[in-house]
């Protein structure tokens, strides 16, 4: 998610202590202690909650055709993780979420998420359009992965997350990239090489 979203970070705190009773609302729900490798949802595993990161972070993941492990998006504090399912009987969940860090989320069964907006007037727009956000920020990962070099990606990456590409273990970061560790591995050292000469252009 990026800084548009409006029930995200500091956006997010914001509209809470704009009205008491959301406050309220929101230090109600459970929170749950996560620990760092806990599996939150498996892929296969009905989809069954949503969590909110207050303090960690979680990772989303899918298996390829190969049954290799690509992630497809990181979670640090006040984003989002997993997805409310369709209306109906339960839907089996393509993407797997994990902690990787220890951490404290804010974790909605489905039922506590139905009972949330029904019973709070101005959840429902606030968090729909939390989730077309992130929508839309999947989709411009996945026009990145289409138009842009493997080191335009990486240097966008580190532009746009710094604080978060600290916190990752460069294989985590090859593998949200598209890319192995060994292609990761020769970019960061072009890019030291570039910054140890002045005047070489990029390549």
């Amino acid at each position: 998610m990026t800084e548009a979203c409006p029930a995200c970070g500091p956006a997010f705190a914001s509209w809470l202590a704009a009205q008491p009773e959301r406050q309220a609302a929101w230090a109600a729900l459970p929170r749950r202690a996560v620990a760092a490798g806990e599996v939150l949802q498996a892929v296969g595993q009905p989809m069954a909650a949503v969590w909110f990161v207050e303090q960690g972070l979680l990772r989303s993941h899918f298996l390829d055709a190969q049954g290799r492990e690509r992630n497809c998006a990181f979670h640090p504090e006040g984003q989002w993780a997993g997805m409310p399912p369709p209306r109906g009987a339960p839907v089996a969940a393509s993407v797997a979420i994990e902690a990787l860090e220890p951490g404290r989320l804010v974790a909605l069964s489905h039922a506590a998420l139905v009972a949330l907006l029904q019973h709070q007037p101005g959840w429902q727009a606030t968090l729909t359009d939390a989730l077309v956000a992130n929508l839309m920020a999947q989709s411009r990962r996945e026009a990145s992965l289409t138009m842009h070099s493997a080191e335009e990606r990486y240097a966008l990456f580190l532009a746009e997350q710094p604080d978060l590409a600290a916190r990752l273990a460069l294989h985590h970061v090859a593998s949200y990239l598209g890319i192995t560790n060994v292609a990761l591995s020769r970019i960061r050292r072009r890019i030291r090489q570039r910054q140890a000469v002045p005047g070489l252009p990029p390549s």
